[in-house]
């Protein structure tokens, strides 16, 4: 089967497809169980980064998700059948008091987690728990140089992050050499591996420029991928010249890509084809505790809320007739002003599933 090409990268809109049963429940006016519950365990950051809307949406809210509760409804969703967890933010997540026992918790539950990261604060201990425990890590990577990296971040910590990338690849490939030895002892074809480490690459006025730089130096230290999308809404947002410049750069950071390494993503506006139908699949619970219909909310803070984990379970906020009522008041226009996955996903969902063009019933 070595003839069979794989796409290597592990992000991208043909992942729906996997959701097909999802899809399928939600297509008969059931709620299904999500395949990915988002966190925001936490609005506190350590940097200021230009055109951040967490920043100024949650800047007078609760600091941090209670701890305790946090682990009550991971046992909810746990026991029925979310598979995977994404710790974001809202805030950093790396300065939740907690974050290591959180980790712990959940994987104790048989999740799958991943997290999204600016990285300047792991350290050496942290670093190797991440590597061991995260199915992957994400870290925003938003520029070439340090000088760059301050004027989008806020902070000096360019040099700080690289070296924490750094010691991140370097307990990914002892833990995975460790791991590929102990599986050869035992003559198994047992799958090893560790957290897959990539970048996040917000493309604005800013840093459009070092695009292609940013994606050579990820590589050089070893990271797994680099993706790259466009900033919206924000006086950061590129014009129509500026982005046919940075398109020619984005096509540079592309063919950077090889075997071991991806440079993936888009600088173009994700469009919706409809009321998106897809949101009960990977939806948000923030700091505050207020549980959202979509992970992607952002601005519809009000409309895409259906409960607060405070004061109800999670069942009985997932099952409510408020998400129902959530769900069915959806309206396009609103998924229009910020780039969304679930837009491209959409459109495949919706011809191979709903329409059923690829007769998926038979293989």
């Amino acid at each position: 089967m070595d003839n069979v090409s794989l796409d290597k990268v592990p992000i991208g809109a043909m992942k729906i497809l996997s959701c097909y049963h999802e899809v399928q429940q939600i297509l008969a006016g059931k709620m299904p169980v999500p395949r990915t519950m988002e966190f925001f365990l936490s609005n506190v950051c350590n940097h200021a980064c230009a055109g951040c809307h967490s920043r100024y949406m949650h800047k007078n809210e609760d600091r941090f998700l209670d701890f305790d509760t946090m682990k009550d409804v991971v046992n909810d969703f746990a026991e029925l059948g979310v598979e995977g967890v994404e710790i974001s933010g809202g805030g950093e997540p790396l300065v939740y008091p907690q974050i290591i026992q959180a980790i712990a918790f959940m994987r104790g539950k048989g999740l799958k987690v991943g997290m999204f990261s600016n990285g300047t604060l792991l350290t050496d201990e942290l670093s190797e728990f991440l590597v061991q425990n995260l199915l992957f890590l994400r870290i925003a990577f938003d520029a070439g140089t340090a000088g760059t990296y301050k004027k989008i971040h806020g902070r000096d910590d360019f040099e700080t992050l690289i070296k924490n990338l750094e010691t991140l690849v370097r307990y990914k490939s002892k833990i995975g050499g460790e791991k590929k030895a102990s599986s050869e002892r035992r003559q198994t074809k047992a799958q090893f591996g560790t957290a897959t480490i990539g970048a996040k690459y917000l493309v604005s006025t800013k840093n459009w420029q070092e695009l292609a730089k940013a994606a050579e130096l990820a590589r050089e230290t070893g990271l797994d991928y680099l993706q790259f999308k466009a900033l919206r809404a924000s006086k950061f947002t590129l014009d129509d010249e500026t982005l046919k410049q940075a398109e020619e750069v984005a096509q540079q950071a592309r063919d950077l890509s090889d075997k071991n390494y991806q440079v993936f993503g888009s600088l173009e506006k994700t469009r919706p084809i409809g009321r998106c139908f897809l949101n009960p699949i990977h939806p948000v619970i923030d700091a505050k505790g207020d549980m959202y219909l979509c992970a992607f909310f952002h601005h519809r803070k009000d409309t895409h809320k259906i409960g607060n984990i405070y004061e109800k379970s999670f069942p009985e906020i997932w099952y409510s007739e408020r998400h129902y009522e959530a769900f069915r008041s959806t309206r396009p226009k609103e998924c229009a002003v910020f780039d969304c996955p679930f837009h491209e996903a959409a459109v495949l969902a919706r011809a191979w599933i709903v329409q059923n063009e690829k007769h998926l019933e038979f293989i």
